[in-house]
């Protein structure tokens, strides 16, 4: 399936490493240290780009896994695409070149590089930058030593298609919550006031009561509805009022409406409403929220549904905004409430791509509350690789569980 790029998106052309390395972080999104890059391309166009963390040391025993997860990565791009690719790798250390100017990691380098030519591979370009200098290890006449780093910052990318872009943030940074607004703050604290915990059963697994036997929970369509507005006003931009910033914290307290909004944002905003309109009666009122870790049985459950459905997600491209805006919902979001929202945010930052951050965020969640069910949900759903192959980049980790590809009983 091709790569999804939206139409704005500039195309940078590269005509030689130097200015490969300069457009790098624009392609990413972010700039990584002790970091290793691997960018697929189709013909001449660069696809998806993967960057997971470097190993502990260059022994194979350290290396073997990441041998073995670019090598995954690289086959089911071949297949997604029904034909072979070129990947170009590109080795980020803090590191300096040794006396005699070998450049750090490049025996996982030259691993990497056997490795993908063996499974077929084109490698295109096999590079390290360190941070007194980068070399080209394709390169026969590159010279044993250093090239300064201002070739990258002074190549013909960097003057120009990239001098007035906004600079990639470090990855360090991204998604990172900044100190709020004081009258905001404030404005959302007046507005939770007024606005009290939901009451009816959710996460608390009480049965929903009913008018009488055989009918919906009372007031059924209406708190799906108004779920699944939360999730409409996060997919629009601008500033989300104080209103409704304590509608959507007191919304993700609970799982039935965490689970609604998520799937607003995952389809459409009136995809929750008219499922639960097609689906049996109830289905949406008390999902237990992890039904497989608690039993080890399979089950109707807010993981299972998001499992089978978050891999075949192809709309990357709109999910930044929405990450953007939960980012400042959780700074204005007093403390003890923060968990549901942060669990929100870890779960979009994953299916945008960045294990980095969906782990920080489900962390930071659970360093709130360590049993938060949602978090916890969350947690366990993140710790898998989703295919990189719709997007334009994915920070991943070579110890990611693999992806689930299927779910009985998801909606459709």
């Amino acid at each position: 399936m091709p790569e999804h790029i939206p139409d704005s998106r500039p195309v940078i052309r590269c005509r030689g490493t130097a200015d490969f390395l300069a457009a790098l972080p624009h392609v990413t999104g972010f700039t990584a240290t002790d970091s290793l890059f691997v960018v697929g391309f189709i013909c001449s166009r660069s696809g998806p780009a993967v960057r997971i963390d470097l190993p502990a040391n260059e022994e194979p025993g350290e290396t073997i896994a990441i041998l073995d997860f670019i090598s995954g990565l690289a086959r089911d791009l071949a297949a997604a695409h029904h034909r072979t690719i070129a990947a170009a790798v590109v080795i980020t250390s803090s590191e300096s070149f040794t006396a005699d100017g070998a450049p750090p990691w490049h025996r996982l380098a030259r691993r990497l590089e056997r490795r993908l030519r063996r499974d077929g591979v084109e490698v295109r370009e096999l590079c390290v930058v360190a941070v007194d200098g980068w070399a080209s290890l394709l390169d026969p006449r590159s010279p044993r030593a250093a090239r300064p780093l201002s070739e990258i910052a002074e190549s013909p990318v960097s003057r120009g298609a990239l001098r007035h872009a906004d600079p990639p943030v470090d990855l360090d940074e991204l998604g990172e919550i900044p100190l709020p607004a004081p009258a905001r703050a404030a404005a959302v604290k007046r507005a939770l006031e007024q606005h009290p915990p939901f009451d009816f059963p959710g996460s608390e697994r009480v049965p929903p009561r009913r008018s009488e036997p055989g009918s919906l929970p009372d007031g059924y369509f209406t708190w799906i509805a108004d779920a699944a507005s939360i999730a409409r006003e996060l997919r629009e931009d601008g500033l989300l009022s104080a209103e409704t910033t304590a509608h959507l914290i007191r919304s993700t307290e609970h799982s039935d409406r965490w689970l609604v909004i998520a799937l607003g944002l995952l389809t459409r905003p009136e995809f929750p409403v008219e499922l639960a309109h097609e689906m049996p009666a109830g289905r949406f009122a008390g999902v237990p929220v992890d039904h497989e870790a608690e039993t080890g049985a399979l089950g109707w459950s807010v993981f299972r549904i998001l499992a089978g459905v978050c891999p075949e997600f192809s709309e990357h491209g709109r999910l930044r905004a929405v990450c953007d805006r939960l980012i400042a919902v959780i700074a204005e979001t007093p403390e003890s409430l923060r968990p549901g929202v942060f669990a929100l945010s870890a779960w979009l930052w994953w299916l945008y791509g960045s294990q980095t951050v969906a782990r920080r965020h489900v962390q930071a969640a659970l360093r709130i509350d360590a049993s938060h069910e949602i978090a916890l949900m969350v947690q366990r759903l993140t710790s898998q690789q989703l295919a990189p192959r719709f997007r334009a980049a994915v920070d991943a980790r070579p110890d990611a569980e693999p992806r689930r590809r299927s779910l009985r009983g998801a909606p459709r």
